[in-house]
Order: C-alpha cells, then sequence, then structure tokens
C-alpha cells in the first residue's frame, strides 16, 4: 500500500465510525421522543453521506413529527431519488401526502362554511 491509500482508507473508517455514530444518536433520540436532537444527527449523515437514504428517511420522519410536512416531503423526494426502488420511502411520501391532502380539504371545508354563513347573514 502507498501512504495515500493508507490514509484514505483510514479516512474512509473514520467516516464511517462517525455516520454509526450518528445514527445511532439520531435513533435513541427518536426513542426518547427528542426529534429536533434526532433531525439533526440524521442532517449531519447527510453532509457526510449524501446518498445515506437511510438518514434521509430519518430526516422525513423527525420533519413529520415536528409538523414540517413539506420539508419533510423534501427528504423523502431526496431518498427516493437516491433509491427509487425503496418501497418504504414510496410508502411513507404517500401516507404524508394524503395526510396534507386530507387537512387542506378539511381547511378549505371551514372556509367555505363561513363564506356560507356570512352570505346566509346577508340573506336575514
Amino acid at each position: 500500500y502507498s501512504i495515500f491509500t493508507v490514509i484514505n482508507m483510514t479516512q474512509q473508517e473514520s467516516i464511517k465510525e462517525e455516520i454509526a455514530y450518528w445514527k445511532k444518536v439520531g435513533d435513541n433520540s427518536f426513542k426518547e421522543g427528542n426529534y429536533l436532537v434526532a433531525l439533526e444527527a440524521y442532517e449531519t449523515i447527510t453532509h457526510s453521506d449524501t446518498q445515506n437514504v437511510e438518514a434521509w428517511k430519518g430526516m422525513a420522519t423527525a420533519f413529520s413529527l415536528l409538523d414540517k410536512p413539506y420539508d419533510a416531503l423534501q427528504s423523502l423526494d431526496r431518498a427516493i431519488e437516491i433509491d427509487p426502488a425503496d418501497s418504504e420511502s414510496l410508502e411513507i411520501k404517500d401516507l404524508l401526502l394524503k395526510k396534507l391532502m386530507e387537512e387542506n380539504q378539511e381547511l378549505l371545508n371551514r372556509v367555505k362554511e363561513k363564506e356560507s354563513d356570512k352570505s346566509n347573514q346577508k340573506l336575514i
């Protein structure tokens, strides 16, 4: 081995250890209900390994639990871009989109009710 090969191998091992450490922090934070720390841990992983599907899915879950659905969708889109065959990412995205559609429909219904109430009051 050349000195550069040894240095490169050492750096790769160091990165793998760092990723494993932050994954553990993220997973444990989820279990404790500390979603913000979990999010930060998974974000740290994606800075070192932009192709880490599990970290992107972890970020999506954290964003969702922190009531940031559009950030969750962006993270899921990144995971799907990396691995289009990952059925879990696709299923989570589908559930999130359905939830957003239901929430938007409920909001639209409330707006329509208020408009209807106003129209009825004018008639009285």
